[in-house]
């Protein structure tokens, strides 16, 4: 028995993989993947680096994580991406917020009104990085760490906010807000894995 754990650990069969987590969404859908992955690996522990990480490719660089969740491959020495999934963001307000009118979202309609986001900056959040500020469009904020948070703002009529589909799914299934398409052409944003080279 001993003979054989030392081979799968040999043959990456078995061990420790550290996962670090840019988006402050992605346990969404992490946390059902990693169920999907424990019956098929079970010597393999899977850990979550702690909370969100600014700097996930860091941490792969220092060793301090084998795989990181990114939303965006930014070309680095020593780093492979792979794309995961795109996924539709959506602009989300209180039921009676006169955005609710409006089948689709537009630039525009976010001029005038406070906009609810993580605490992070500018260019991880892809409303400003892809609509907004390229058409000089850059609302009043206010922040958040919680998805719940921040659908409850919203839903007291404190903002309006842009998350994944999937993060506010629940929300809109019990009637707490209203979610649109953010442009014609629907916003998208896209995830990737991140792995040191030797590892990939």
């Amino acid at each position: 028995a001993a003979e054989r754990d030392m081979a799968q650990i040999a043959g990456g069969g078995a061990g420790e993989l550290r996962l670090a987590v840019e988006c402050h969404t992605c346990f969404d859908w992490l946390m059902p993947a990693m169920g999907d992955f424990r019956p098929l690996w079970p010597k393999v522990e899977l850990d979550i680096v702690s909370g969100f990480q600014a700097d996930p490719v860091g941490l792969l660089l220092q060793h301090r994580a084998d795989l990181a969740i990114v939303s965006e491959a930014v070309p680095q020495a020593g780093i492979r991406y792979q794309p995961l999934f795109a996924y539709e963001m959506v602009g989300i307000c209180a039921q009676d917020h006169p955005l609710a009118a409006k089948p689709v979202w537009q630039a525009q309609d976010f001029a005038s009104e406070t906009l609810i986001t993580y605490p992070v900056p500018d260019d991880m959040l892809d409303l400003l990085k892809k609509v907004l500020l390229p058409r000089g469009i850059n609302p009043k904020r206010r922040n958040s760490e919680l998805t719940i948070t921040i659908v409850q703002l919203v839903a007291s009529k404190r903002g309006v906010a842009a998350l994944p589909y999937w993060a506010v799914m629940p929300y809109v299934e019990k009637n707490y807000v209203v979610h649109r398409p953010i442009g014609e052409k629907p916003l998208q944003s896209e995830l990737y894995a991140a792995m040191r080279e030797g590892d990939s």
